[in-house]
C-alpha cells in the first residue's frame, strides 16, 4: 500500500511532468454579486479589467515555459469582455481551459460560444439554497445558478462544484455531495474559508478552529469513499503525517534545490490579476515576491526571477515546512495558508 501511494504522489510532485501547472487568471473584480467570503473582495462597483492583448502574449510564453492549463475566474469570468478572446487563444495554444464562475450568466448566446473552448466549468455553490442565497447576498441565486448547471447539461459540458466550508456550511457536506452527484458534477472541491479579502472583513467569527477542521477532514473522507470511482472529491486540506510522509507533493524544494528548473517546475500554480501582476501560488503572497507583469514582461522574466529569488522561495517552502512538522496542536493544515503567511514573513 505504501509503494502505491508513493507513486501515486511522485505523479502529483510539482517536478512531475504529468502535473497540472496553472494559470489562474483574475481578468477583473468586476462580479453581479458581493458574496460575503470573496477573497478579493469583488462586486458590481469595480470596472478595471485586463488587457486581452497583453494577456494573450504571456500565455503564449507561459505555454512554452511548461505552463498546461489556465482557469479564469474574477470576480465574475462571464463579465470579463474579452473571456471569449482568451480562451479561444489558449486553447489554440494547447492549454486545458477551466472557469470557476457563479454560474448565473449562463443563458445568453455569448455565454454558449465560451463555453464552446471551456474544458471544465467548475461552479461556486454554499450549500442549500437558504445558506447559497445568505453568503451571495441575493436572494434566488440558488435558482439562478441552477439553472445555469442545467445548461451546462444540456450542452454535454463536463462541470464540477467549488464549495467554500464554513462553520454553517460543514454540517452540509453530504447534501452538498449528493446534489452535486445527482446533476452528474465530475468534480466537488472543497476549500475552507481562509480570512482573505471581504471574509476578512465580514467573517471574522467565522474561522475555522483545529476541531472543525478535522471534522471536516474525516466527513470529506467519508465522501470520497461513497462517490470513488464515480465524481472525484478534492479537499484543500492535508493531514500533517502525509506532509511529513510525502513531501514532494507540496514542496519543489524537499529533496533540495532541483537542477536548472523552470519556473513550472517550482510553483505549479501562478495568478495573474485583474491588474496584470504574476503572482506565486495564490491570492495573498508577499507582494515583494511578485513575479512580474504581462504588461511589461521580457521573454526572461521567469529564469529572471528564479535567479533573484529562489533562495528565498526555497527558504518560504522549506519554513512553512518546519512550521508544519513542529506544530503538534495542528494535524489538518491548509499548507497554501501556511505558505502565504510564512511569505509575508520572509521579505
Amino acid at each position: 500500500m505504501e509503494t502505491t501511494e508513493r507513486i501515486r504522489c511522485s505523479e502529483s510532485a510539482p517536478n512531475h511532468p504529468g502535473r497540472f501547472r496553472t494559470i489562474q487568471i483574475h481578468p477583473t473584480r468586476k462580479c453581479n454579486l458581493t458574496c460575503l467570503h470573496c477573497y478579493s473582495s469583488s462586486s458590481p462597483h469595480l470596472k478595471e479589467m485586463l488587457d486581452p492583448a497583453a494577456l494573450s502574449r504571456f500565455l503564449v510564453y507561459a505555454r512554452r515555459e511548461g505552463f498546461n492549463t489556465i482557469s479564469v475566474s474574477g470576480g465574475e469570468p462571464f463579465m470579463y469582455a474579452h473571456l471569449e478572446e482568451v480562451l479561444t487563444l489558449a486553447q489554440s495554444e494547447g492549454f486545458n481551459t477551466g472557469i470557476a464562475t457563479n454560474g448565473m450568466l449562463l443563458k445568453t448566446d455569448r455565454a454558449h460560444r465560451i463555453l464552446e473552448h471551456t474544458d471544465l466549468v467548475a461552479v461556486s455553490i454554499d450549500g442549500p439554497p437558504y445558506l447559497h442565497d445568505f453568503i451571495r447576498g441575493q436572494p434566488g441565486a440558488f435558482d439562478k445558478m441552477f439553472e445555469g448547471v442545467q445548461v451546462l447539461k444540456q450542452h454535454n459540458k463536463p462541470f464540477g462544484f467549488i464549495h467554500t466550508v464554513t462553520p454553517e456550511s460543514w454540517a452540509s457536506l453530504i447534501w452538498l455531495a449528493d446534489f452535486a452527484y445527482e446533476q452528474g458534477a465530475q468534480l466537488l472541491q472543497l476549500h475552507p474559508l481562509e480570512m482573505a479579502g471581504r471574509a476578512g472583513e465580514q467573517l471574522q467569527n467565522h474561522v475555522i478552529d483545529d476541531t472543525l477542521a478535522h471534522q471536516i477532514f474525516i466527513l470529506s473522507h467519508y465522501i470520497k469513499s461513497k462517490y470513488a470511482n464515480r465524481m472525484l472529491v478534492q479537499l484543500d486540506l492535508l493531514h500533517r503525517e502525509y506532509i511529513r510522509t510525502f513531501p514532494e507533493v507540496v514542496n519543489a524544494f524537499a529533496a533540495g534545490p532541483p537542477e536548472n528548473p523552470r519556473l513550472s517546475d517550482i510553483l505549479d500554480t501562478i495568478v495573474v490579476d485583474e491588474r496584470g501582476r504574476i503572482i506565486p501560488v495564490a491570492y495573498g503572497f508577499n507582494e515583494n515576491l511578485i513575479i512580474g507583469n504581462v504588461h511589461t514582461f521580457s521573454d526572461t522574466v521567469f529564469a529572471d526571477y528564479l535567479h533573484r529569488q529562489m533562495p528565498v522561495l526555497q527558504n518560504v517552502f522549506n519554513q512553512t515546512m518546519q512550521k508544519i512538522h513542529t506544530d503538534v496542536q495542528s494535524d489538518i493544515v491548509n499548507w497554501n495558508e501556511i505558505l502565504i503567511n510564512e511569505s509575508i514573513q520572509a521579505a
